[in-house]
Formats: structure tokens, C-alpha cells, sequence
């Protein structure tokens, strides 16, 4: 059986976003087709997720994967150019990359460059990127016309934590802290930023 990995991203961890939803519906549909080795889950934008991506195609090389699943296209990347760049690193290591939700595969049986899934990819990336641009419009004309009706951005004057509410707010990154943890490994166990990290680490 063919070895393959799943890559499940969401861009924010909260409620209306769930990335254990993509990689169970890849273990259903996948499972008893290859054998998977790994799965990595991770919320980060797909504007930001370059490291992530490296370190998925470091692990493929390292570790003999013929197959690396995704649910959609956006859940590689949102930037057309970073899209393309990985699945041709893919075709270069003849890796395949799989797309469910389109059923595309970027390798055909005998591990030659599928053109139409090709072509079919770069007209995906195209939209997914500009899917995410129009979202971002929507979202900066929201916050415009919440300011120009006398609305307030960003935290309240009366909200700021004492240090010890900030603390103990944190007592999980304070935990890993403890542990001798590096600060990348924080980030991916408590899905919270390096500033925030860092700022607990200074104040503990």
C-alpha cells in the first residue's frame, strides 16, 4: 500500500472553523486506499503558511510519500504563486497531490505530470486567491462604515489585564514554558502567537 500524508489547515481556530473535519473526511474516503503515515493539522493563514508548506515537502522527501491529500485547494495555500510552486516541487519529487473535493490528481498512474489537473489547479489557485481578496474587501468596508457610524476598533480603554489575570490566562503557555518547550512548539500546541509567547515568557 502507498504511503500518503494528510494536510488539514483553517485559517482561525474558533468556532466556525473546524480543521479535524477535513482530515476525518480524508481518513474515511483514503484510508483503506494508502497507507497514512501522518497527518498535520494546523489553523494559520494561507497567506503566511510558507514554513508550513517547506516543512511538508521535507517530510515527503525524507520519508518516501507517493501521495500528500488535501480537502480543497485553498488548504494549500491562498497565494496563486505559492500553490503552483509546491505542487511543481510535488511533480518534481513525484510526489502526488491529491485535491478531494475536485477528485484531482497532479500525477497520473505512471507518475508523469497530469496536464489537465494542471491546468484545472492553476485556475483554482487563481480564484482561491481572489476569493480571499474579496473577502478582505468586505471586511475592510465593514470596519469603515462601523467607524463612520461612531463604532470602536480594537480593545476597550477599561479591558487591559493585570498581570496576574494575563498570567493565569495563559497558565498553558506558562506550562509548556516550564517544560523547556521552544517557542515554534508552543505556537503549534497552544495555537497562540510568538508575541503572545513571548510576552508571558517575560512576564513569568
Amino acid at each position: 500500500m502507498e504511503r500518503a500524508i494528510i494536510i488539514a489547515r483553517c485559517s482561525t481556530n474558533d468556532k466556525r472553523q473546524d480543521v479535524t473535519r477535513q482530515t476525518f473526511d480524508l481518513q474515511n474516503k483514503y484510508g483503506n486506499t494508502y497507507n497514512i503515515i501522518k497527518v498535520l493539522e494546523y489553523y494559520k493563514s494561507g497567506e503566511k503558511n510558507d514554513m508550513e508548506i517547506n516543512e511538508v515537502l521535507q517530510y515527503a522527501l525524507d520519508n518516501n510519500i507517493q501521495h500528500i491529500l488535501f480537502s480543497e485547494i485553498s488548504r494549500i495555500a491562498r497565494r496563486v504563486i505559492e500553490t503552483l510552486i509546491f505542487i511543481e516541487n510535488c511533480t518534481k519529487m513525484e510526489v502526488n497531490v491529491i485535491i478531494d473535493n475536485y477528485n484531482m490528481h497532479s500525477l497520473n498512474a505512471d507518475k508523469t505530470e497530469n496536464m489537465m489537473t494542471k491546468t484545472m489547479l492553476q485556475i483554482g489557485a487563481a480564484f482561491s486567491e481572489m476569493e480571499l481578496r474579496q473577502t478582505k474587501q468586505r471586511l475592510n468596508s465593514g470596519r469603515a462604515k462601523y467607524i463612520a457610524a461612531g463604532g470602536r476598533l480594537g480593545r476597550k480603554p477599561d479591558s487591559k489585564l493585570t498581570k496576574e489575570d494575563f498570567l493565569q490566562k495563559h497558565k498553558d503557555i506558562i506550562k509548556y514554558l516550564k517544560q523547556g518547550q521552544s517557542v515554534r512548539a508552543i505556537m503549534k500546541l497552544t495555537m497562540k502567537s510568538s508575541g503572545t509567547i513571548q510576552k508571558v515568557k517575560q512576564a513569568s
